[in-house]
């Protein structure tokens, strides 16, 4: 099940980008990522998001980690994103929450984001139960993203370290 709102806002004076309430809300009971799959939740092409924020609900070991990664990028070119986690609201060896604010920058390790997904990078599937969620909120975007041509199709990186 999906929930979605979008408010748009005029451009700042002088500013190059436009402000947005989109947010994006995918329950995820009763769902199965199969072992190294993913789901591509979100995608703001042609435009990039400029100033955004992610917070999942999701199955998570005793010492508070989860095994998905959260991936953001521009396809192909996904990399996993570093959660923080929001320790008051989880539950170590059941459900933990976790966050990522999502800004793109023209250099540096993220670059141009467009796009975000979920990614199951180990060899087995996870079966969510109740209450895993994950909200996608982004608050500008802004032209450009357009400007960067990639061809192919979308890889995402293994990368299980942290």
């Amino acid at each position: 099940m999906l929930f979605s709102s979008t408010t748009q806002y005029s451009n700042a004076q002088g500013s190059d980008t436009t402000v947005v309430r989109d947010s994006q809300t995918v329950l995820l009971e009763g769902k199965t990522l199969p072992a190294g799959d993913y789901i591509h939740l979100y995608d703001a092409t042609p435009y990039m998001i400029k100033a955004g924020h992610v917070a999942a609900k999701l199955p998570c070991d005793s010492k508070s980690e989860t095994s998905l990664k959260v991936l953001i990028g521009q396809a192909p070119n996904l990399n996993p994103a570093n959660l923080e986690l929001i320790k008051e609201l989880s539950k170590p060896g059941a459900m933990c929450i976790y966050r990522v604010d999502v800004e793109s920058t023209k250099q540096g390790d993220n670059g141009i984001i467009t796009d975000i997904a979920l990614q199951n990078p180990t060899n087995k599937e996870v079966k969510f139960g109740p209450t895993a969620t994950f909200v996608i909120g982004v608050d500008e975007i802004m032209a450009g993203a357009e400007e960067v041509v990639s061809m192919g199709n979308m890889s995402m990186s293994n990368n299980t370290t942290k």
